[in-house]
């Protein structure tokens, strides 16, 4: 439980930080709005990244589970 609220809190934060960044950056081109943005898409990669990672990792056989 706490691995999935931390995956969420990643994805809160990078979506926080690209939302903040990406406006400025666009509008005045600074460094620091795209360095902002950069680190709210990596942030979105790490925390999308774990629920992804099970969908793609294929079907288990039947009577295996992947949290035994």
């Amino acid at each position: 439980m706490i691995a999935m609220l931390f995956r969420v809190g990643l994805l809160t934060v990078g979506f926080a930080a690209v939302e903040l960044g990406l406006p400025p950056a666009l509008a005045a081109g600074s460094i620091g709005a795209w360095a902002l943005t950069g680190l709210g898409l990596i942030f979105l990669i790490a925390g999308s990244a774990g629920f992804i990672g099970p969908l793609l990792g294929g079907a288990a056989r039947k009577g295996d589970s992947p949290d035994a």
